[in-house]
């Protein structure tokens, strides 16, 4: 499986070499850097086989406090390469698409790397883009999907949970504002993208703007290390990821008339191995539980419009809950604002400003605390971490994002005894 994905990328590749110097290459009102390669790219996706790519960079420079201040700025990036295929045009399989994606992580990280004392861990990170760390090439997408004319889809293959549930967008660098939520304060459970194991999705479309779905999802902490991006094997699976939501999108929201998205949903794992699910108020794997839990309530919903797309002011917010008995976060709440627009010629730029709190649970905090008792470890002494970022998104082209930011980070790690931290970065994402 690895050799033939390995040679469908390949292709794609040569492909965008061979015509990264078409005609509308690097057009400023283009969709894309590499454009339409002199028509190719057009007939590809009549034919029924849609390319993507692209790049996304996280710079962050700790410019005060912290737990190591004066350090080097650290650069974390994702590259991405991946396909569509229209299996309806190309082998006559109705309503039927086959998804494919390859990514690579690189880099460091300042929360690593300044910002945390080692002994009390940053919950959230700097760099969304140094998520699982440095997990290198993985396949990340591999399913297939089919829809059926009484509103019911499937999906099933390798895919990252947060692409399915508890999506949410990502116009921020740091983690605690980009992507699912879940998969931030569950994570030793929740795998978001670029992990990715094997499950099934199945959706039901109630009405157009209102539909359910449920989720199973193999749990294998060998899809989340370094050297196991292709990894297609189940040898060390420990039980399953069982996920609920309903999704309700109105046209005209409840504010202003104006289109919203909130999502409700809940997971339940179900793994038994001591090393993988156990009561954090012991030592770790020391007491087997065999189950775990937890909620989310997300939404996004546009407040004003300046009269044509997108255009305006929008709130998000995004509130989870976990299971006390398991998870280290109890509980999490963030919310924002993005204005969208803001300027006549660059309605795509977006100004954003969200906050964060994780709320440590306090049965772990009181056994971590307990064996740091006369010694000179740094004790959990405040009951949660806060993060705050405001940034602009600029676009000078559809295919071009620059994010300059301020990031500021209260009690990192859940911790007085580190200062608190302030981070200005820079983000970047090119599109092909």
């Amino acid at each position: 499986m690895k050799k033939i994905t390995l040679k469908m990328l390949s292709v794609a590749v040569a492909t965008f070499m061979s015509q990264a110097h078409a005609e509308k290459a690097f057009d400023l009102n283009g969709q894309t850097l590499t454009g339409d390669w002199n028509g190719h790219r057009t007939e590809l996706a009549e034919q029924g086989i849609k390319f993507d790519a692209n790049i996304a960079t996280d710079t962050s420079y700790l410019a005060d406090g912290g737990y190591h201040p004066k350090g080097a700025p650290t650069f974390a990036m994702q590259a991405l390469v991946g396909a569509t295929f229209d299996m309806s045009k190309l082998a006559g399989w109705d309503a039927t698409t086959i998804r494919l994606a390859i990514t690579d992580r690189q880099g460091e990280s300042t929360t690593l790397r300044g910002i945390q004392d080692p002994l009390a861990p940053q919950f959230a990170n700097s760099q969304a883009n140094y998520g699982r760390g440095n997990s290198r090439s993985r396949l990340s997408e591999l399913y297939i999907d089919k829809n059926f004319e009484n509103g019911l889809g499937v999906r099933v293959g390798r895919m990252g949970l947060g692409t399915e549930f508890n999506v949410m967008a990502c116009d921020f660098q740091g983690n605690a504002f980009c992507a699912a939520q879940m998969g931030k304060w569950q994570g030793k459970l929740w795998y978001n993208t670029p992990v990715s194991q094997w499950g099934a999705r199945v959706k039901y479309q109630i009405n157009p703007e209102l539909f359910a779905q449920m989720g199973v999802f193999e749990y294998n902490p060998d899809n989340a290390l370094e050297l196991k991006g292709w990894n297609l094997g189940t040898k060390n699976a420990d039980g399953v990821n069982i996920l609920t939501e309903v999704v309700w999108s109105p046209k005209q929201g409840l504010i202003n008339d104006l289109p919203g998205s909130y999502r409700v949903g809940t997971l339940y794992n179900t793994a038994d191995e001591a090393k993988n699910q156990y009561d954090v108020a012991h030592k770790a794997g020391s007491v087997g539980e065999d189950r775990s839990y937890g909620g989310w309530i997300t939404f996004e919903q546009q407040l004003t419009s300046a009269g044509q797309g997108r255009r305006g002011l929008h709130s998000f917010g995004n509130f989870t809950f976990h299971d006390r008995t398991t998870t280290q976060v109890d509980n999490s709440q963030q919310i924002g604002l993005k204005y969208i627009g803001l300027f006549d010629n660059h309605p795509n730029d977006i100004l954003g400003f969200a906050v964060n709190r994780v709320h440590v649970n306090d049965r772990y905090r009181d056994y971590v605390n307990s064996t740091r008792v006369g010694t000179s470890k740094t004790p959990l002494n405040e009951s949660a971490e806060y993060n705050l970022e405001l940034n602009y998104s600029y676009y000078p082209a559809k295919w071009l994002m620059l994010r300059p930011l301020v990031q500021y980070v209260v009690h990192p790690g859940a911790t007085n005894k580190v200062d608190n931290a302030l981070v200005i970065g820079l983000g970047s994402k090119v599109i092909f």
